[in-house]
């Protein structure tokens, strides 16, 4: 008995046997409408049968014999096409990677890599032997600079082998104070003056007036010493006894003689970067490093206490009264016992706090990211006031003569009254650096690159500097002189009438306020060093 199979189609391409209600072959895709239907039962073709639409088919350009035309007209790739692109963009990723990655060039060379290596790689997509060896270079290329990297990691700094072994490590003594500082030239300081000095808070004290006890170099500029710390200087130095006190980036706070820039010692804090300024009361220094607020003893570096906050960022402790008032980035206020390190109460803003708090007349000042200048009660941290500035306020506020100064990114300078909080005047300058107030005379570092005098009566300015690019760092003032820097220069500039003394050129940007003591002036850079900018004793011509 013969089995039968019923009508079938079979494909003219590649002659496979189909059923006859297929529209397509399922092996090459070609359409089988219009194919005669076969009764294999019978044994003959059922011609009377008229062809039948196939229901669905493969497009043209999916048949098998299309495929293989299109590969057969696809002109051979060239051998190592592309393979050039790849290895100048890994040279110069790499280049990027090597160099100072704050650098403008070192972001244009990192995407300019980036974009090579990619054309490279698309224009030998096709060319599998050319893609294979380069492959294994770019790997090579790739363990190499790893390994140059992590070798310039370890030869900048001695860290510790293992920081995570500890919290908190005992502090590092150098043999010899003078063996990690270069000196460079003789400190000049002011003529008959063998005192020393301190600056023991950010911004001069508790009121954040900006005004430093000075004095600052006589004569012209020359570098003392400079302080390599491994990684961008954020805080500002504070200052009392002769030892300088700061934090870095490597998450070390350092005691540093300031007339030698010999390391006293430095105590590890953890593994976050210290953006925050110290301050130094009673042979005790205060700072935020990472999620704690941290007191340390001056002399030692030992820890006396620590107490648990909310990420600390670049809020700069002050102390007043025997409490510790410090902002964190995570809007909150706290109001801590200097000696014993227990809370005594702690206020939730309506923003982040970047803004190191100011204390006077028994209220403590700050401003959040939220636009608002707040006021507290210093003693039970009870809420006073708010003022709206119409933008972020970075900057701390100063306190003088019952007015609270304040600059906010909405680029004006606020005078408010101190106890209401209401507006007395506005000027259009500001941004993120802190205004400087002495003798009536507020001077404001602006996002336009202009150094401000403002008369505080009338409210205009008195004098202008142009430096010629964004002050961030806030100004100071010491003596007779106002000090700030801007980009990579450090301008020294007369008070009264804003005449430039004289320029001071750093390594790169100098990216924390300067601190003015003992005929220095400290200033940290981009570039990781703590530079020490004393004066060379001899009259100069004022700068240009």
């Amino acid at each position: 008995m013969r089995l039968r199979f019923g009508p079938v189609r079979i494909c003219p391409t590649c002659a496979k046997v189909n059923r006859a209600t297929n529209g397509f072959c399922p092996d090459c895709g070609a359409s089988l409408a219009g194919v005669p239907i076969l009764d294999q039962g019978l044994g003959r073709t059922t011609a009377t049968v008229a062809p039948q639409a196939a229901f669905f088919s493969v497009p043209a350009y999916l048949h098998v014999d299309a495929v293989a035309a299109r590969r057969a007209r696809r002109p051979p790739a060239e051998a190592g096409g592309g393979g050039g692109f790849v290895w100048v963009g890994s040279l110069t990723l790499g280049g990027s990677l090597i160099g100072s990655t704050d650098a403008p060039w070192a972001r244009v060379a990192w995407a300019t890599g980036i974009l090579l290596a990619i054309a490279g790689y698309w224009k030998m997509r096709h060319d599998l032997a050319t893609l294979e060896r380069v492959g294994l270079m770019t790997a090579g290329v790739a363990a190499a600079i790893l390994g140059v990297v992590g070798g310039q990691l370890i030869a900048s700094n001695d860290l510790p082998s293992d920081r995570r072994a500890a919290l908190v490590a005992p502090p590092t003594v150098a043999a010899d104070w003078g063996e990690t500082a270069t000196a460079q030239a003789a400190v000049g300081t002011a003529e008959g003056d063998t005192t020393r000095s301190s600056v023991t808070m950010f911004r001069g004290g508790p009121a954040r007036t900006g005004v430093h006890a000075g004095p600052g170099p006589a004569g012209g500029p020359a570098l003392a010493w400079k302080l390599d710390t491994a990684g961008e200087v954020y805080s500002s130095p504070a200052v009392a006894d002769g030892v300088a006190y700061l934090g870095t980036k490597s998450g070390f706070l350092y005691a540093v003689d300031v007339a030698t820039g010999g390391e006293r010692w430095r105590a590890d804090l953890g593994d976050s970067i210290i953006r925050s300024s110290p301050a130094v009361v009673d042979r005790t220094v205060y700072v935020g490093a990472g999620f704690a607020l941290v007191a340390l003893d001056a002399e030692t570096g030992e820890e006396r206490w620590r107490y648990a906050t909310r990420y600390a960022g670049q809020s700069s402790p002050v102390v007043v009264d025997g409490t510790v008032f410090v902002g964190s980035q995570e809007q909150i206020i706290y109001a801590v016992d200097a000696r014993t390190g227990e809370k005594r109460w702690e206020y939730a803003a309506g923003g982040v706090v970047f803004s190191s708090p100011a204390v006077a007349g028994g209220a403590l000042y700050f401003g959040g990211d939220d636009g608002q200048l707040y006021c507290l009660d210093a003693a039970s941290g009870r809420f006073k006031w708010k003022f709206a500035t119409g933008g972020a306020v970075y900057a701390s506020p100063a306190v003088d003569g019952g007015v609270v100064y304040v600059t906010a990114t909405s680029r004006f300078l606020y005078a408010l009254d101190a106890a209401s909080g209401q507006e007395r005047w506005r000027f259009g300058v500001g941004g993120e650096a802190s205004p400087a107030v002495a003798d009536g005379v507020i001077f404001v570092g602006a996002d336009d690159g202009g150094l401000y005098a403002i008369d505080a009566e009338t409210h205009e300015p008195r004098w202008l500097v142009a430096t010629g690019k964004p002050i961030r760092a806030s100004p100071v003032i010491a003596g007779d002189t106002v000090y700030v820097g801007s980009g990579s220069v450090l301008y020294a500039v007369d008070r009264a009438d804003g005449a430039k003394r004289w320029t001071y050129a750093a390594g790169d940007d100098l990216i924390s306020s300067p601190t003015v003591v003992d005929g220095l002036v400290l200033a940290g850079g981009r570039d990781g060093f703590l530079y020490a900018v004393g004066g060379d004793g001899i009259a100069a011509p004022p700068a240009p």
